[in-house]
C-alpha cells in the first residue's frame, strides 16, 4: 500500500556540496568549482508501502491480521537504494533491510511507524507513519434455545427449469422429508450442539444442499449468556 504522498528530500551530497562551496568562498581560494550536482539525484524521494497477498494499494496503510504482510520503502531514483541503509523503528529497531515482514496476528510492537534511511556519511532522513490493523466483517450466527423451544427451520430454492420441488430436512443424523414445504416447527430436542441442513431434489432428480448450520439447545437460556 502505498503512503499517499511522496517524502521528498534533497540528496544528502548536495549538503556536502554547499557547504564546500561556502568554505572556498571564505578562503578565497583559487580553485575550479565543481561540477553541478547530478540531475538524477537532485530530487530523492521515499514512499512506504505495503502488500499483502499480492495486493498494493495507494491510498491507506492497511493489514489484515490473518495474512503477513510485507512494509516497503521505494526509492526514487532507484539506483541509489544500494548507497542507502534503512531501519525499522517501533520504539526499538525492528530491522534493517528495505522491507519489512509482518507477521499474522501481530502485535504492537511487531509493527514499525517509523523509517530511518542513511547514506554512507551518516546523515539520515526519518519517515513517520501509521499502519491500521483491521478484521473484514463476517457473520458468526448463534441460535440458542431450550428443549421446550420451537425451531422454526425455513429455506427457499429455485430452479428456472423445473416448478416441482420436493425438500428434505436433515437433523444431526434424522432425516425428515417435508415434500414441498419451506418451513417447519421442531421442539423437544436434548441439550447440545445440533446440526441441520436442507437437501432440494427436482423432478429429474438434480439435488443440492445447503451446508450443515450449528445451534445449540441449553437447559436454560441463561446459561448461554
Amino acid at each position: 500500500m502505498y503512503l499517499g504522498h511522496w517524502h521528498r528530500f534533497p540528496f544528502f551530497s548536495q549538503v556536502r556540496l554547499l557547504v564546500g562551496l561556502t568554505a572556498l568562498a571564505l578562503l578565497a581560494a583559487c580553485l575550479d568549482i565543481p561540477d553541478s550536482p547530478n540531475p538524477e539525484i537532485a530530487d530523492f524521494r521515499i514512499s512506504v508501502y505495503i502488500t499483502q497477498k499480492d495486493k498494493s494499494d495507494s491510498t491507506l496503510l492497511k493489514i489484515h491480521p490473518e495474512n503477513p504482510a510485507t512494509l516497503k520503502a521505494e526509492v526514487f531514483p532507484k539506483s541509489l537504494e544500494p548507497e542507502l541503509k534503512f531501519s525499522w523503528y517501533r520504539n526499538a529497531l525492528l530491522g534493517e533491510k528495505s522491507s519489512y515482514r509482518i507477521p499474522s496476528d501481530p502485535e504492537d510492537s511487531e509493527i514499525p511507524n517509523k523509517l530511518v534511511v542513511k547514506d554512507r556519511e551518516g546523515n539520515s532522513i526519518s519517515v513517520e507513519f501509521k499502519i491500521t490493523v483491521n478484521s473484514a466483517p463476517g457473520f458468526y450466527p448463534d441460535l440458542y434455545g431450550t428443549k421446550n423451544t420451537p425451531f422454526t427451520f425455513s429455506w427457499n430454492a429455485v430452479d428456472i427449469e423445473d416448478d416441482v420441488l420436493n425438500y428434505t430436512l436433515e437433523i444431526d443424523t434424522t432425516v425428515y422429508p417435508v415434500g414441498s414445504l419451506e418451513k417447519i416447527q421442531q421442539s423437544g430436542l436434548a441439550p447440545g450442539i445440533h446440526l441441520f441442513r436442507v437437501i432440494v431434489v427436482d423432478s429429474e432428480g438434480d439435488m443440492d444442499s445447503l451446508p450443515f448450520v450449528k445451534f445449540y439447545v441449553v437447559d436454560t437460556l441463561e446459561a448461554a449468556k
